[in-house]
């Protein structure tokens, strides 16, 4: 069985295909939203902890 075949999905490919981009397109979006506000409060805590000393 040819991988070509695995991923072809008759009349329904559009809406398997779409999804899955909409689905990795949310999860991406959702680390780089996590890893920024990870860095922001980071950034943030130093300073209070630095100004505190």
């Amino acid at each position: 069985m040819e991988i070509f075949t695995l991923l072809v999905f008759d009349k329904y490919a559009s809406y398997i295909w779409f999804s899955y981009g909409i689905t990795f397109i949310a999860i991406a979006l959702l680390f780089i939203r996590t890893k920024s506000i990870h860095r922001d409060t980071i950034k943030q805590l130093r300073s209070k902890y630095l100004r505190d000393l």
